[in-house]
């Protein structure tokens, strides 16, 4: 065990060939370039007979990426956690607790960037898919990560990132599981994304494949 201040998230750190290293804190992470262990999960629907996937808008409190669409869920694995034990950012999010089994895993994706968020982000991200067709006012979003969740057709969204379409209309719940809770619409281009234009692409592709019982699923 590796003592740490109380409310510091302290995370663990490896070397290029993923040997670990070590436990630091979050701040230390970002701004020595440490690699470090993430969590996405992307939930996949069928509404009214069209596949979707659910994203989530950035709170504009984020460090990271405010205000923008983003998948289902994400966070940090802190130290000692395994990648399933990631499945706590779905209900901290979105207040969605699935049985671990259910989750399915894509693989390992790497990403080094600068997400704001100190000097240098270095992933090493487990991706899995969940499928979940409750509807988006089900969701109990946690305001200070999420500020609202958005259905969005598989189809249209290749389109939007092939370049065939400049914006997307999305229909989706602000708010969602509080008082203030409201429908609203949005359209979006390619800007209004977390940045990853490939990652995205795979992800849509293989959310469509996951829906339709295809395999293999990869990332």
């Amino acid at each position: 065990m590796t003592d740490s201040a109380p409310g510091v998230e302290m995370l663990d750190v490896f070397d290029d060939l993923g040997r670990h290293l070590g436990v630091k804190s979050r701040d230390a992470v970002h701004q020595s370039g440490d690699w470090h262990r993430v969590f996405h999960c992307q939930i996949a629907a069928i509404r009214n007979g069209v596949p979707v996937v659910v994203l989530q808008r950035r709170s504009n409190r984020k460090a990271a990426f405010p205000g923008l669409l983003d998948l289902s869920a994400a966070g940090h694995l802190a130290a000692g956690e395994a990648p399933l034990d990631g499945v706590r950012e779905l209900a901290e999010e979105l207040g969605v607790s699935p049985h671990r089994e259910k989750l399915v895993l894509l693989g390992e994706r790497r990403l080094v960037d600068d997400s704001g968020e100190g000097r240098l982000n270095k992933e090493m991200t487990s991706v899995f898919l969940l499928r979940d067709d409750r509807p988006l006012n089900g969701y109990v979003l946690q305001s200070a990560e999420v500020d609202a969740v958005f259905d969005a057709p598989i189809d249209d969204l290749l389109a939007l990132f092939a370049g065939d379409i400049n914006n997307v209309e999305l229909f989706g719940v602000e708010h969602a599981g509080s008082e203030k809770a409201r429908e609203v619409s949005a359209q979006v281009s390619l800007t209004d994304f977390v940045p990853g234009q490939s990652y995205w692409v795979s992800l849509f592709i293989m959310c469509e494949r996951f829906l339709r019982g295809e395999r293999p699923l990869a990332i």
